[in-house]
């Protein structure tokens, strides 16, 4: 069955971190929508995707909405019952939750058009088929495991770190082998050394670690003033010199890239665990055989369980991913939020900020919903007039300042635009023609292989969990 919704009705996919924040920018603009959650929960990867431990790396000051602050009470970084309980009392503060319909799974957006510009239609795992005006992608990229494949076999327990969930998990052997350079993979590699007095970690090659304060401040409230990327790594470097010194005093590898070009790691307590003996540096995996790893650098080691704590993969199972251009297995967006070529498809959530991203989500979410309703001005996808001053990039990395003032800037960039159209009253065609088309993008279109044996994607722990 087909229900037509209202015609400026938008579809909202997931009631995460980042849909509820949406949710509640579309609600106080007067916008009218639907919210599905594929669970019975409020939270997304919170809810079901962490382990019991998870506790945020990012401050509570820098996590938290804007327009709603986390209590006083809570710590400077709150655990996953805390960062749950909050997201659930924000749902109700803003009367969400009426409008969230749960157990309810999007398997299938499609265009009524060639570009979206006439809507979508939505189909739900009840077999029930809406359309809308806009849909609004916000199911998270924290759910497609990322497990590399090596020569031969591993005879002993393997699971995926969005798995692990306590200390039972790792199984009773006790020879751990943790595999990634992320935030979860120092985690449960301290976890292990925890439970069982020692744990090894494998890492592929160097990472850059960042503590999870530096005098005294948390890592993510450095990152409060846009600064040129060369000033921003030339800081950085000297206080984690400062900080950790050498990175080969704790048996680890330099890093072989630069700061900020990649995903950092934000932990305190691996270090700790490295200097003490309680977990011990790996090189990349070589091969299996049995109950033996073989390690690139000739070093071998017996044991009962492999954690997989290697990142994600960004997938989009209920869209045709044809529609994206595909590069670094991420797709090309404007901002992180437009999808070239098409209106009334955005996709929001999907950025790995260097700090905490509750202003990211507050002021994002105020302009997306200013961004819906200023499409219906124009004959042409916001996205194609948008790309002309803004192109279309396909890195999640970024830095929160960065975000927040190219958001600013990009709002100035629509409101130009909406002035135009209504000048013109007939829409921006005729501006279009002064103009010219928008840029092109690279082709042909590429969906990402899913298969591979690369160690972490780089996008394996972001700092919040969506």
């Amino acid at each position: 069955m087909t229900r037509t919704g209202a015609p400026e009705r938008l579809c909202i996919i997931g009631a995460g971190y980042v849909g509820n924040g949406l949710a509640r920018a579309l609600r106080q603009a007067g916008i009218p929508y639907d919210q599905f959650e594929a669970t019975g929960e409020i939270g997304g990867n919170w809810a079901h995707g962490v382990y019991d431990s998870t506790h945020l790396i990012s401050s509570k000051k820098s996590t938290q909405y804007v327009e709603y602050p986390m209590p006083a009470d809570y710590p400077t970084f709150p655990g996953r019952v805390q960062m749950l309980r909050y997201l659930n009392d924000y749902v109700d503060h803003f009367h969400l939750r009426e409008r969230i319909e749960f157990d309810t799974e999007v398997v299938g957006v499609r265009p009524l058009d060639r570009t979206g510009m006439a809507g979508w239609r939505v189909t739900l795992s009840t077999g029930e088929r809406r359309e809308y005006a806009g849909v609004v992608a916000a199911n998270g990229h924290y759910w497609e495991r990322n497990i590399p494949a090596y020569p031969g076999t591993f005879s002993g327990r393997q699971l995926h770190s969005k798995d692990y969930k306590r200390p039972a998990d790792f199984g009773t052997g006790g020879r751990v082998l943790v595999v990634g350079g992320g935030n979860s993979a120092s985690d449960l590699a301290v976890e292990a050394a925890a439970t069982f007095g020692g744990a090894d970690l494998s890492m592929r090659s160097g990472y850059w670690f960042i503590p999870k304060t530096i005098f005294g401040i948390p890592a993510s409230e450095w990152d409060r003033v846009w600064l040129p990327m060369p000033l921003q790594r030339l800081g950085f470097k000297a206080l984690l010199r400062l900080s950790y010194g050498r990175y080969e005093r704790y048996g680890l590898q330099r890093p072989d890239h630069e700061l900020f070009s990649k995903d950092v790691t934000v932990n305190s307590s691996l270090m700790y665990a490295l200097l003490h003996g309680k977990v011990r540096p790996r090189k990349e995996i070589a091969r299996f055989d049995g109950s033996t790893v073989h390690f690139a650098d000739g070093t071998s080691g017996e044991y009962d369980t492999i954690v997989w704590a290697t990142g994600f993969r960004t997938r989009f199972p209920f869209l045709d991913e044809s529609m994206f251009v595909w590069e670094n297995e991420q797709p090309l967006l404007i901002e992180h939020v437009l999808v070239p070529r098409y209106a009334n498809l955005y996709v929001w959530g999907l950025v790995a900020p260097r700090s905490g991203a509750g202003r990211i989500i507050s002021h994002g979410s105020d302009f997306l919903a200013e961004a819906v309703v200023a499409q219906r001005l124009f004959p042409v996808p916001l996205s194609d007039l948008v790309a002309r001053r803004m192109p279309a990039r396909s890195s999640i990395l970024a830095g929160s300042a960065e975000i927040l003032t190219r958001i600013r800037l990009l709002r100035r960039i629509l409101r130009g635009h909406c002035r135009r159209a209504r000048l013109l009253g007939g829409g921006v065609a005729s501006w279009n023609a002064r103009r010219g088309p928008a840029p092109a993008l690279p082709s042909p279109v590429r969906v990402p292989d899913v298969g591979g044996a690369a160690h972490t994607t780089g996008l394996a722990e972001t700092e919040v969990p969506v």
